[in-house]
């Protein structure tokens, strides 16, 4: 079961609508519109507010969609984080066949770029070790949700 998370927004929707369009935003066909800023997407759909936190593969990305609850002077955002990937198209069997053997044929020509690259990494990570330097870690999906939602937003973690 995913983790779920509870952050307060100390004005009304409003508010935090208004504090949202001091960001560059795009609107869509759909009518749906996009904010985005540093590593971040906001975008709403009708009355829902989503917020990308991080990308998640070829198209995909884990997005933190909050259940909105509107108090007297507040709102609540309660949600989780969840991986939405890219919509299948759906596509015939010579189509499959020809991407198939195209996706080889790529994997074929970029495998010894990736040799390189390993070699180099794992090079890197000999130095480390013998400079006993630890590589910094990255930044979760978890960091990056609060990071979002406390420092630019001005909410509260719970």
């Amino acid at each position: 079961m995913p983790k779920e998370y509870i952050f307060e927004f100390p004005g009304t929707k409003e508010e935090f609508l208004n504090n949202l369009n001091r960001f560059e935003h795009n609107e869509s066909y759909s009518g749906n519109k996009f904010y985005y800023f540093d590593d971040y997407i906001v975008k709403l759909v009708g009355d829902e507010i989503h917020f990308g936190v991080a990308r998640g593969g070829h198209s995909g990305g884990y997005w933190f969609i909050p259940t909105i609850t509107s108090f007297d002077n507040r709102i609540e955002f309660r949600g989780s984080i969840r991986y939405i990937g890219p919509d299948g198209e759906k596509q015939g069997s010579f189509k499959k066949a020809i991407n198939s053997i195209g996706e080889f044929l790529f994997l074929i020509l970029i495998l010894p770029i990736v040799v390189v690259i390993r070699v180099y990494m794992f090079l890197e990570w000999l130095v480390r070790k013998m400079l006993n330097r630890p590589k910094p870690k990255g930044r979760t999906d978890e960091d990056r949700l609060f990071d979002l939602m406390e420092n630019y937003f001005g909410c509260v973690g719970k």
